[in-house]
């Protein structure tokens, strides 16, 4: 079985390419779920650049201290966030995403070790990879990040979302909008959920730019009193990252949403 198998956004990036049949998801059978202490276990064992890693959190494994650390995060969802420390224009330390993958739901139980050492091949790529920071000018193009990332949002999004279009707040922050099919769709917590927004924000005192997700809800049966939710995604980049790089994390999260 091909690594494709368990991660399911292995083979996003390329967007227009479509998994073979025999690969897809469906031909999967797992007999237990997927152990995420388990997989980070097999890690631990594994070094980076001469450097063994540290484990602050069950779901958390790093490699390094300091600007250039390594680390990869797996959250509820078995969602996988690697990430790398830099610093901002004002010094401060900040984690910017590298890559997201999603881990396969079906299970993929006894798989561990394979997953491991492929999540392994990626950090250690990425630790040894540019070194990315803030840009010494202000950043002038994210209109077109943002323009970049609609388009591939529109491509893989779930059938669900609608898109709207971007709006401009002004030359720093950006919102793509989505709606939602059938004018709103009912949430766990008797809210329904009437749009989907992404909003981009450049920090010309930091170099940063930080892209959040969230919906906007309103009360089940009441009128359409819309309020903002907390966030279902907050990650940073420095502009010297590429669009693809950024993009592509965003594609994981609506791809899988």
């Amino acid at each position: 079985m091909k690594f494709k198998n368990y991660l399911e956004a292995t083979d996003i990036f390329g967007f227009t390419k479509l998994r073979d049949k025999a690969d897809s998801k469906e031909n999967v059978t797992p007999t237990r779920q997927f152990n995420v202490e388990q997989m980070m276990e097999y890690l631990s064992k594994k070094n980076i650049n001469g450097q063994m890693p540290t484990t602050p959190f069950v779901s958390e494994i790093r490699w390094g201290f300091g600007v250039g650390s390594i680390k990869l995060e797996v959250d509820t969802g078995f969602t996988f966030h690697i990430k790398k420390l830099h610093a901002d224009r004002q010094g401060t330390e900040r984690w910017v995403h590298k890559r997201m993958f999603q881990l396969n739901r079906n299970g993929v139980g006894g798989t561990e070790d394979i997953v491991a050492n492929e999540i392994y091949d990626h950090l250690k790529r990425y630790h040894e990879g540019p070194f990315d920071g803030p840009n010494s000018e202000p950043y002038k193009e994210l209109d077109r990040l943002v323009n970049h990332c609609y388009s591939k949002m529109k491509l893989v999004a779930k059938d669900i979302f609608i898109p709207e279009g971007v709006k401009r707040i002004d030359d720093n922050t950006y919102v793509i909008q989505l709606a939602l099919r059938g004018h709103g769709v009912e949430a766990p917590n008797q809210q329904r959920v009437e749009q989907n927004q992404t909003m981009f924000h450049y920090d010309d005192e930091t170099g940063l730019i930080r892209i959040f997700n969230y919906n906007v809800e309103s009360p089940t049966g009441g009128s359409h009193d819309w309020k903002l939710k907390e966030n279902d995604l907050d990650i940073y980049f420095f502009p010297s990252q590429s669009r693809e790089e950024i993009s592509e994390c965003l594609a994981v999260h609506f791809k899988y949403y």
